[in-house]
């Protein structure tokens, strides 16, 4: 991979994207808010088949029944390769305690607030990027 060479994307299938947004815990969300396109930074897991966010109640409140999307990405600020991974989905509020707990143990603890609830998309879109340097896509 080099710093002044040429970059190339590739499309990533539905299985490497959803193993790489298991890779990394942290992504944005993009939604409407006020009938404005509005992006946070939440947390996330992936469990079994959900993407379950989890971030204060300001942004999760206007999350609920919403289509959204969810971006993660691992992008090198110097050589601009690495990949990006999208998710559009409904949002769906979890409020049974007991799968809120079930969530949880899927994050450490550090990266659940007190305040913070579980959102629950089910991926209905999941496209994934790759850039790479020429020399990545010879071999």
């Amino acid at each position: 991979m080099t710093v002044n060479g040429v970059r190339e994307s590739r499309e990533l299938s539905v299985d490497a994207s959803l193993y790489l947004l298991g890779t990394i815990g942290f992504g944005r969300v993009a939604f409407s808010r006020y009938a404005l396109p509005a992006i946070r930074p939440v947390s996330h897991a992936v469990v079994e088949d959900h993407l379950v966010l989890y971030a204060d109640s300001a942004t999760t409140s206007s999350l609920d029944r919403q289509v959204v999307a969810y971006e993660v990405d691992a992008i090198d600020h110097e050589t601009s390769l690495g990949w990006c991974v999208i998710v559009t989905g409904v949002a769906d509020t979890v409020r049974d305690q007991h799968e809120i707990m079930h969530y949880q143990q899927f994050l450490p603890a550090r990266t659940v607030g007190a305040g913070d609830r579980v959102t629950r998309i089910l991926p209905d879109i999941v496209t994934g990027i790759e850039y790479v340097g020429t020399e990545d896509i010879e071999q």
